[in-house]
């Protein structure tokens, strides 16, 4: 009996760690749309990790003197994703800087951990942005979406040069969200394939789910200015989050939440006043 029972969990743990790990290697989308298809200056430059992965970026410089916006894209999209709101900002004044994550775009690295080793790519882009001449040093406005947003949070937590932090479609701790993904896609229980899950990506990664928790990161942002966009319709990343999110930041804060926008379809709800949305929360954040 005791002998069926370890094979039971055994097995169950095999095939949970290795449903996992599939996911953790996503097909990489291809860049179809760059900054010249665009009619905008741009470099495409490399740049290391923290780690030392490599990785691809664009920088989209008006005036370098004016401010610079970073862009975090979501779990598997790219650079290129972000790219028609970075042309938007481009026009309102602001210089840009978009990178793909390891395991996106033309970056390097095979695995995604949904934002935990992401943050060594933010991280490698400031000290990246930090040694350019064109680039003035003073602090960065920054977007995350998604796990990007995710990424954003832990990192500006303890660096102070992403002085305005937007934030769209944020999970607000990884060990739920993928709890709660694990329910969606799969509908598979908490117990006891989350005990599962958690012990694979510790092994792979390297650290906890949970220890990735933009929620517990969100009071160190202040008095830096937070902006928290999420859908009203995402059940991925239900509403009720964002609110805990937003109530656990402390000021300077918004929140808006876009009517009938599900996960990731915050911006094309209303292109137009998304950016207008974000310019005015830059100009307001930023020193021109």
């Amino acid at each position: 009996m005791l002998e069926l029972l370890f094979l039971a969990v055994f097995w169950s743990w095999v095939f949970t760690a290795g449903l996992f790990l599939r996911n953790t290697h996503l097909p990489r989308l291809p860049i179809t749309t760059t900054p010249a298809s665009l009619n905008l200056p741009f470099e495409a430059v490399r740049f290391p990790a923290t780690d030392g992965v490599q990785l691809a970026g664009w920088k989209i410089a008006g005036d370098p003197k004016r401010p610079w916006i970073i862009f975090c894209h979501g779990l598997g999209t790219n650079r290129a994703d972000l790219l028609d709101l970075a042309a938007a900002l481009f026009a309102a004044g602001y210089n840009s800087f978009l990178f793909d994550f390891r395991a996106h775009g033309e970056s390097q690295g095979s695995a995604s951990s949904f934002g935990w080793l992401e943050q060594r790519d933010l991280k490698g882009a400031l000290a990246f942005l930090g040694t350019q001449p064109d680039i003035p040093d003073r602090p960065y406005g920054v977007l995350g979406v998604s796990m990007g947003g995710a990424v954003v949070v832990m990192v500006a937590a303890e660096d102070e040069r992403l002085g305005a932090v937007a934030v769209d479609s944020i999970y607000t701790n990884l060990e739920e969200s993928l709890a709660r993904h694990l329910k969606l896609l799969y509908r598979l229980p908490r117990v006891p394939f989350m005990l599962f899950i958690k012990t694979a990506y510790r092994l792979r990664f390297g650290a906890w789910p949970a220890q990735m928790s933009p929620l517990a990161a969100v009071p160190k942002l202040s008095p830096r200015a937070l902006l928290v966009i999420h859908g009203e319709a995402d059940i991925r990343m239900p509403t009720a989050n964002a609110q805990e999110f937003f109530r656990a930041a402390k000021e300077s804060k918004e929140l808006w939440i876009v009517p009938h926008a599900g996960h990731l379809e915050t911006i094309g709800a209303d292109p137009h006043a998304y950016t207008a949305r974000l310019a005015r929360f830059f100009q307001t954040s930023l020193k021109p």
